[in-house]
Parts: C-alpha cells; structure tokens; sequence
C-alpha cells in the first residue's frame, strides 16, 4: 500500500462497511490478484468458529472443563493466578480429569479409554472435543451469505488451528489433513485444509497442554519451511484471529527468522479483523517479536460477505471438483518423479511436446478448458486505477482519481459511471464491485495531467484518446 492511500484511509477514518472504503479494499485485493494469481491460502482462526456457531474462545473452553469436572474445587481464575497462559491450565487440569475418570466419572467416558498404555491427558481430551462437537460444524443461518462468499473463494488450502469441523463441512470437497501431513505431503497439495492442531474427529491429536506445545514447536521448523512457498507464492488471509494471537506470532517469528522480511507492506498477506474503534485503516503491524513487527495489509468489517466475494472474483476453480485436481496433481508427480525414470510406463514424447508449447493446449490434455471471453476482457480492461495513477507518475491511485474528477469538471463526463472503451465496473458478488481500465484511459488522463486539449471518445471502432483539433 502507497503513503498516499495510507495517508487517505487515515484522514478518511472511513468506517468498515462505507462504500468508498469497501471499493478501496476491493482494489486493493484485486491488485493483489494480478501479482500473485495462484489461489489464495486461508489461515482460519477460532474467532470465525466463534462467529458461525458459537464455539467458545479458548479461555472459555477451559472454563468450562473447569466447571465440568466435579474433582476441581477452584474456577479458572484460581488456575490464572498460577499460570498466566492457557497452555499451562489445560496441563493443570490433566491429573484432575485422570483422578475423576478412573473414579466416579468413568462412566463419562468409552471404555477403550481405559486401556494401558494411553497417556494422562486422554481425559481432558476426549471432554473438551465431545463439547466442541455440541456446537455442530453447521454456520447459523445468519451467516450463510459469508459461508457461501467464503466458499467461493476455492482457496488452494486453508490452515486452520480449530478442533472443530467447521471448514471441512462447507468445503466438502477439501480433505482435512491433521498435523504433519503437511509437512509428508509428496507434492503441491491443493484443496485441503491443514489441522495443524488437531481435531475432535481424534481427541489425541489436540495441541491443548504445554507438553502438546512444546511437540509442536519442535516440528514448527518443518511447517514453516512448507508455509514459506505458501507466503511467497500466493495472497494470503488471515480471518479469525486477533493482531496479539500467540499462533500467528510463532509462525510470522519463524517466517522472519528462515526469510528476512523485508520491512515494507506485505502486499500479499492480508489480515481480516471486525471494525475496531479508530477507524479502518489501511494496515496493521503484526508483533513478530518484542523489537520488530511487519506491516500487513488490514481489512476491517462488520459482513465479511463481500471481503470473501472479492478474493474469491474470478476464482479459476469455481467450477472444477477439487478432489479430481489432487488426483491430478498426485498421478502427475509420480508419474514424472517415479514412473517414467523406472521406466515403468510408455511415454509419448513427441506429444507431450506438442501440448506444453500452449498454455490452451497443455489444460486440454487434463480435460481443462479456457474461458475465452474471459481471457479477452481481462486483455483489454486490465488496469485497476492505482496502475493507472502509477503510469503515469503517481504513487498509487489518488493521483488518478484527480484526473478522472477533473474530466467530469471539464466535460461533464464521468467516465466510472458507465461502461465504457475506457472503463468497465466488474460487479465482485453481491455488495461489491471493481473498476477496470484500458491503455486508453492512461492515455487519456495523460493528456488531461498535462493539460492538452482532449476529447472523449466513446466510439468502439476508435484506437486511443487524441488531443482535440
């Protein structure tokens, strides 16, 4: 993000939801789709679980283990007071929930649970993911406008630190994997989403206790250099979490330590949060350690509709079945990693040859085809105004907007209100939409920067904008 729309969103204080805010935001997302055009990776948070069906935080989790076991004499706050993070509370209660199961709660639980051999912590577990699943994987109706829109962003994973199936119920066509099957995974998954702390489906594999952490943090290594080609190569959302969230800090403090992160906006990494009470701004700082922080993209908003909708426009997956691309995917690596060197299968060259020369070409001989229209719009409309401001010197798109502003001064024109050889209003979901402009459009504004004679010319068979006369 430019000083210059930086500097506008803070005098602006615009509120989340305003219009003029939300086509700014939508800008900035497109922008970023035109830079890193793989799709998306969701980091989904327990505020979204919080949000669609009414999980409770982590704090409130372990309240209620508290209130749950009739062996612990003290609330949350007792164990607070001891420990000042959750991770030690959940390793607290451990002995507590043992005692009660193997006494009178024994009742309470399976009897597989009861085998030797199982660790301590089985109890606690096995509570806290049978009152996860009390809440259902289900989005309240109230939210299923957002569910939709976030479905339709065909993400190429999420990663997610919630126990609960919630991601994997709306997007049913993804597989969950748990833990370290991101790091084992023999080649470019696509459609999955990452559990990276377990799920209720098994109780075991729930990171809860310190001990779970601090596991985890002897395999975040490993992660980490997978998530690198995540961050590198495609936008990035982060949605359910707060700026302070420990999960997020490990992993950004990890990214810093193996990448030195440049100290400019990340322009790919793009964080969602509800409206705070200083305005919307443009970005934030996420605390990578106590010294150093990195400047991230900040969006703020009480429907989260149309934010979804905007990184999902255009989705190149809308209507392919996510499970056929990973067989793709996997058939393809085996086959070009192990088949062919073995010598295992008859391969056609000269065919293969043939198709990689297209791009067209080469999606046929999977079944894909391209969307022409499609590519012939996206030829000819493929600015957004802040590369179109810079065209033409400015640092982002104020500079342009000016320009545009002044035509309507000057000619009675305003060239955004319609479709036009200069401009295209491309509607992103329900509530949003994009603005698009041609080389024409630089051209012209060009002439009206360096105060030329000009004239609007909306006839289709003409080539560019001339000065008039």
């Amino acid at each position: 993000m430019t000083k210059a729309i930086a500097s506008h969103f803070k005098e602006k204080k615009t509120l989340a939801d305003d219009p003029e805010y939300i086509e700014a935001v939508v800008a900035r997302i497109g922008e970023a789709r035109e830079h890193f055009s793989f799709q998306p990776i969701i980091f989904a948070g327990s505020g979204l679980s919080r949000r669609w069906i009414g999980a409770p935080d982590w704090r409130g989790l372990l309240s209620w283990a508290v209130d749950n076991c009739p062996t612990i004499n003290h609330p949350i706050q007792y164990f607070l007071q001891r420990d000042d993070d959750l991770k030690s509370v959940a390793s607290r209660l451990v002995p507590d929930y043992q005692e009660w199961a193997w006494g009178e709660g024994r009742d309470s639980f399976p009897d597989i649970l009861f085998e030797a051999g199982l660790p301590a912590d089985t109890y606690l577990k096995y509570s806290i993911a049978q009152k996860i699943k009390t809440y259902g994987i289900m989005p309240t109706k109230e939210y299923s406008e957002e569910t939709e829109a976030f479905c339709s962003i065909r993400p190429h994973a999420v990663i997610t630190t919630n126990y609960d199936g919630l991601i994997e119920a709306i997007l049913s066509d993804y597989q969950p994997v748990l833990g370290s099957g991101l790091i084992t995974a023999p080649f470019a998954s696509v459609g999955e989403i990452f559990k990276i702390h377990g799920s209720v489906d098994k109780p075991s594999s729930l990171v809860l206790t310190s001990e779970d952490y601090d596991i985890f943090s002897a395999k975040r290594k490993y992660l980490t250099a997978k998530l690198l080609t995540f961050f590198a190569e495609h936008i990035v959302l982060f949605v359910g979490y707060s700026a302070e969230d420990p999960n997020i800090r490990r992993i950004l403090e990890d990214l810093e330590e193996a990448v030195d992160l440049p100290g400019e906006l990340l322009r790919n990494i793009f964080f969602l949060t509800r409206p705070g009470n200083g305005g919307a701004g443009a970005e934030r700082i996420l605390q990578v350690s106590a010294s150093k922080g990195i400047r991230v993209n900040s969006i703020e908003a009480s429907d989260f509709t149309w934010v979804f909708e905007a990184f999902g426009h255009n989705a190149p997956l809308a209507n392919f079945n996510p499970q056929l691309l990973r067989s793709l995917l996997a058939r393809s690596y085996n086959l070009v990693r192990s088949d062919i060197p073995k010598q295992q299968v008859e391969v056609d060259f000269e065919l293969i040859a043939e198709k990689v020369k297209s791009e067209d070409e080469f999606a046929r001989l999977f079944g894909v085809a391209s969307m022409q229209s499609a590519t012939e719009f996206s030829a000819r409309y493929k600015y957004i105004l802040s590369d179109v401001g810079r065209s033409l010197g400015y640092p982002g798109w104020h500079g342009a907007d000016k320009l545009l502003k002044k035509i309507v001064e000057e000619k009675g024109v305003d060239l955004k209100a319609t479709d036009n050889r200069y401009h295209s209003k491309v509607k992103v979901g329900r509530k949003s939409e994009i603005h698009k402009y041609t080389d024409d459009t630089i051209g012209l504004l060009q002439l009206v920067k360096d105060g030329a004679p000009y004239e609007i010319e909306n006839d289709d068979d003409a080539c560019v904008a001339t000065p008039a006369g």
